[in-house]
């Protein structure tokens, strides 16, 4: 199977927001081996999609109207067009400057576009189980040896942290949205995730505004205490 045919279980919640938006301008940044291209050369063929990549580009895959190198953890160079949205799958937790990369974002999207933002989910119980145990989340090994160009995990996000991040990098609208994967997938990460879950129930109810319950309830929710990805979207 090629590179960009390989399904994540977050590629139709991306693609469904796209679709929602309607988007017709879209930045997909990194571009890796072009899914997303891929996949609106089929669904939306008239989609205006540009591109940015490191160290994969995409192979046989026409939709991109402009692709171009760039290391995400450098500003962010002077774009041919504002975008409707930007896409950022499985990156973030990859920079050593995400708040940049997120400034950048924010300025070649026109007023009211969106970021989708998707990463491993550092607070599922399982991964809050091996950071106990060990010292380091789920995916999250010790990256020591590893050089640039390697595949270096820096920040491990959960939707509070990433929800911080957007809001202080000037976004809005701050959406988590369901993945379709199991959720807890065993039984005993039922009742680990419990507590965290009544915490958040009980912060909603005591609330000072909609805007901050709505917060708890998404921290509260199952794709963020036991899903193994977070996507999330917001507005400029």
């Amino acid at each position: 199977m090629q590179p960009h045919l390989i399904k994540k279980p977050y590629h139709p919640v991306v693609l469904d927001i796209l679709q929602r938006q309607p988007a017709r301008a879209v930045l997909d940044a990194p571009c890796g081996h072009g899914w997303l291209g891929h996949e609106f050369s089929r669904l939306q063929p008239d989609l205006q999609i540009d591109g940015l990549g490191l160290w994969e580009y995409p192979v046989e895959v026409p939709a991109y109207g402009m692709v171009r190198e760039h290391d995400l953890d450098e500003p962010l160079p002077k774009m041919p067009r504002e975008y409707d949205a930007v896409v950022c799958c499985e990156a973030i937790h990859l920079l050593t400057n995400p708040g940049s990369a997120l400034k950048g974002f924010r300025d070649v999207l026109r007023p009211g576009g969106k970021l989708i933002v998707t990463t491993p989910n550092s607070w599922h119980v399982r991964s809050r189980g091996q950071f106990f145990l060990r010292g380091f989340h789920s995916g999250f090994s010790p990256m020591y040896g590893k050089k640039r160009g390697d595949y270096i995990t820096h920040f491990p996000f959960s939707f509070p942290q990433l929800h911080l991040v957007l809001s202080t990098s000037g976004f809005r609208q701050i959406e988590l949205h369901e993945v379709d994967e199991p959720k807890p997938k065993r039984l005993v990460e039922r009742l680990l995730g419990w507590p965290a879950a009544t915490y958040c129930r009980r912060k909603a109810a005591h609330a000072a505004d909609a805007d901050e319950a709505h917060y708890w309830e998404q921290a509260g929710s199952p794709q963020s205490i036991y899903g193994r990805w977070l996507v999330v979207s917001a507005e400029r």
